[in-house]
C-alpha cells in the first residue's frame, strides 16, 4: 500500500468518527480537518486548511489556553463544557475538548458536543473561572511567597519552621490553581508513588501553626508501609480538609483538644484502579480522629454532598472535595461520630499490584 493510500484510509477513518477533529501545527495553523469539523465550524476543509486557528475560533475562546497548557505540560489536556465561539460557529456551542500533542510539535484537537449544557450555564463559568484563578489568586500568592523568602534570610531558627510552612503552602496552592485554571479537575489525578507519612507531616505542620497550641496532634504510623499511589497535591488537599475540620472541632472542645492521625495496612480491602489498565491494588488506611462535639446524626449521611455543612457559616465544599478526590483514586472515605469522638477513615491504594 502506498503512502497516498494510507493517507486516504486515515482520512476515511477520521470522517467515520462521530466527533470533530482538527490537526494544527506548532504555529496554531490548521493542517487538516474531518467532516464533523466542517459541520461544526461551518467551513469546508479547503477553506480551513492553512488558516490560523484564531481565524476560525475567536481568540478569547478557552481552547487557546488549553493548547498552551498542553504544550507546557507535554501531555494531553481534557476539558468539559467549554464554550465555543467563532465567526461561522453556531451560537450557544458548548463542547468537551481533548488535546494531544503530536510528534511534529502540533496538536490533534477532538471536539464532542456537551449534552444537556447551555452556554448560559457553562460559558461564563468556565472561562471566567480560569481567569479569576489565574489573576486574582496567583498574584497575591506570589507576593506572599516573595515576602516569606525575604523574611527567611533574617529569621531566627524558631521562625524558619513557620516560614517554611508558608512557602510550602503557597507553592502547593499555586500548583493547584495552575491545574484548576487549566480546567483540570480533582476527578483526573496524576497518579505516582508518594510517601503518605511525609505528606501527613506537612499537613500537621501547617495545622499546628494555624491553631497555635490550641490543639494537640498525635501520630501513630506504621513505618513498614510502602508508598501509596496517588496525586500528591490532590491527596494533600483531601487530608488537609479533614484535618482542618478535626482541628476546628477539637479546638471547640476546650483546652484539651486532640487530633490523632493513624496509618495502617488494611488487610481486608482491595482497590480496583480504573485509570489506565484495570489493576487490583492493596490498600492503606488513614484514620483522623478528634475529641470534638461530634457531627449530628441526622447530618452524617449528607456531609460529603456539596453545600452540606455541619458548621455554622460553612459552605459545605471541603468534604465534597474530599469525597471526589478519594473516589478518583479508587478509594473510600467513611465517618463515625458521636459526642466526644469523630473518626474519618480513608482507604487509598498502595503502589504496586
Amino acid at each position: 500500500m502506498s503512502v497516498a493510500d494510507v493517507n486516504s484510509s486515515m482520512d476515511a477513518l477520521s470522517d467515520a468518527v462521530p466527533i470533530a477533529l482538527l490537526a494544527v501545527d506548532n504555529r496554531r495553523h490548521i493542517r487538516a480537518a474531518n467532516m464533523e469539523a466542517e459541520v461544526l465550524l461551518g467551513l469546508s476543509r479547503r477553506a480551513m486548511t492553512g488558516k490560523a486557528l484564531s481565524e476560525v475560533l475567536y481568540f478569547d475562546t478557552p481552547i487557546f489556553e488549553l493548547i498552551d497548557k498542553a504544550e507546557s505540560l507535554s501531555g494531553d489536556m481534557t476539558a468539559h463544557g467549554v464554550p465555543m465561539s467563532g465567526p461561522t460557529l453556531a451560537s450557544g456551542s458548548v463542547h468537551d475538548i481533548r488535546i494531544r500533542q503530536d510528534d511534529l510539535g502540533g496538536f490533534l484537537i477532538a471536539f464532542s458536543r456537551s449534552l444537556g449544557r447551555e452556554v448560559a450555564d457553562a460559558g461564563p463559568g468556565v472561562s471566567a473561572f480560569g481567569r479569576i484563578l489565574g489573576h486574582e489568586v496567583k498574584n497575591p500568592l506570589a507576593g506572599i511567597s516573595g515576602a516569606a523568602q525575604l523574611l527567611m534570610r533574617k529569621a531566627r531558627e524558631d521562625q524558619s519552621e513557620l516560614l517554611t510552612v508558608v512557602l510550602d503552602e503557597t507553592r502547593r496552592i499555586e500548583r493547584l490553581v495552575q491545574r484548576l485554571s487549566a480546567f483540570e479537575l480533582f476527578s483526573a489525578p496524576r497518579m505516582a508513588p508518594l510517601n503518605i507519612h511525609s505528606l501527613i507531616d506537612r499537613v500537621l505542620s501547617a495545622e499546628r501553626a494555624a491553631f497555635d497550641g490550641r490543639v494537640t496532634y498525635k501520630r501513630s504510623y506504621d513505618p513498614s508501609l510502602p508508598d501509596i499511589l496517588g496525586d500528591e497535591d490532590h491527596i494533600h488537599e483531601a487530608l488537609q480538609n479533614i484535618v482542618r475540620n478535626a482541628s476546628e472541632a477539637a479546638a471547640a472542645s476546650g483546652g484539651d483538644g486532640t487530633v490523632i492521625v493513624q496509618t495502617a495496612y488494611e488487610a481486608g480491602f482491595s482497590i480496583l484502579l480504573r485509570r489506565g489498565p484495570k489493576t487490583m491494588l492493596r490498600a492503606l488506611r488513614v484514620t483522623i480522629q478528634d475529641n470534638g462535639p461530634g457531627i449530628p446524626s441526622d447530618r452524617q449521611n449528607a456531609i460529603f454532598e456539596m453545600f452540606q455543612s455541619s458548621k455554622s457559616g460553612g459552605r459545605g465544599l471541603g468534604l465534597s472535595i474530599v469525597s471526589e478526590i478519594i473516589a478518583a483514586h479508587g478509594g473510600q472515605v467513611k465517618v463515625e461520630s458521636k459526642p466526644g469522638r469523630t473518626k474519618f477513615t480513608i482507604f487509598l491504594p498502595l503502589a504496586g499490584a
